[in-house]
């Protein structure tokens, strides 16, 4: 991920952590020296946020782990200021898998909760330590227990895209359509989104953040999830492109800026001997002009391995696929030769379509 660390990885999940992390930490050592907190104190307080966020990449690796189960691949788990975020292929369609893929991350903090609480039962404690807000030696394991087990009880909020939301939505979709379920959890958690920005502003800034997250990713989620349900009963043949701009593999550049700017095509098909071998977008002519100039040959920039799919496939699987592995375009392919191409920005526009006349 772009601006990331990458730390590692696990089940095939790959684990980064956003530079915007490093803030994080900055803060917190600049508010405790304007404070006049020693050293050790501040020290002991970096110590319990990074156990604290090696917890909540646990519950991240829970909903991951949970989706493996059910043959959904997590692109990787990146570490955010306000948390973790686990890009998921897809959530299941299945309600009840969702209900256990969305279970599965507070569950794991329950387990940490109980975990340290049988830990801190038999080295002993003093509930005592909590009030003097204090991070040292004494509290460290008191605090991260308390912290996991009202991270637990945070994400399972009713606040859609966040676990609770997703619990409900999963609980609603089991009555209702998946994109009416969405609708109602999507509400719901833009309305709960509202009162963490208010409640932020005066108190947390750190709510204001969660607030806005929440708000635009709920709505996103109900965006994405009403175009799926337009697209169902629809095959790729009904919305795919039978008209596209060619470029041979050895022309060069020059020849596709022409094309980009004498008309509304950003996306090519690159052919070579008369047969279609891979595609060619804007974005990757332009870095062609800047790493080798216009007289360089397509091939050196084109995309020789472009999605496939048939043109008998589902319209709304076709699009997910294509969405979950980030390609604008992709080969429509019969009997395993190439057809034409299928455009996100032209199922959008099938989408847009079919939506007017239905209204």
């Amino acid at each position: 991920m772009k601006f990331s660390l990458y730390l590692g990885t696990f089940r095939q999940v790959k684990v980064f952590i956003h530079w915007t992390f490093s803030l994080l930490l900055l803060w917190i050592i600049i508010s405790n020296l304007r404070a006049g907190a020693p050293t050790e104190d501040i020290l002991w307080t970096i110590l319990f946020v990074l156990a604290l966020f090696f917890c909540v990449i646990l519950h991240e690796f829970g909903h991951a782990l949970a989706a493996q189960r059910y043959g959904i691949g997590t692109k990787d788990i990146t570490l955010l200021p306000i948390g973790g975020l686990a890009r998921l292929e897809k959530m299941p369609e299945d309600p009840k898998q969702e209900l256990w893929v969305a279970l599965a991350g507070p569950l794991v903090n329950v387990v940490i909760f109980i975990f340290l609480s049988i830990a801190l039962s038999i080295t002993g404690f003093n509930l005592e330590n909590l009030e003097e807000l204090k991070i040292n030696g004494n509290t460290i394991i008191l605090f991260l227990a308390s912290a996991n087990l009202i991270l637990a009880l945070f994400n399972m909020l009713p606040a859609f895209p966040m676990d609770g939301g997703r619990v409900l939505r999963a609980f609603l979709a089991i009555k209702l359509p998946r994109h009416k379920a969405t609708q109602i959890a999507g509400s719901i958690g833009q309305m709960l989104a509202i009162v963490f920005v208010f409640y932020g502003l005066f108190n947390n800034p750190i709510l204001v953040l969660i607030g806005i997250f929440i708000f635009l990713g709920a709505g996103a989620e109900v965006s994405h999830t009403q175009q799926e349900s337009f697209l169902k009963g629809y095959k790729v043949k009904d919305a795919m492109m039978m008209k596209f701009q060619l470029l041979s593999y050895d022309a060069p550049l020059s020849k596709a800026v022409e094309k980009l700017l004498n008309s509304q095509a950003t996306h090519f098909v690159v052919v070579k001997d008369d047969v279609a071998v891979g595609t060619l977008s804007r974005n990757e002519i332009i870095k062609g002009l800047k790493d080798h100039n216009e007289n360089a040959a397509v091939e050196l920039v084109a995309d020789f391995s472009p999605l496939k799919i048939e043109a008998e496939q589902n319209l709304d699987q076709a699009w997910r696929s294509m969405m979950s592995k980030n390609r604008k375009v992709a080969f429509v392919v019969e009997n395993g030769h190439f057809l034409c191409i299928l455009d996100q920005e032209n199922v959008s526009e099938f989408i847009m379509v079919k939506s007017a006349l239905q209204k």
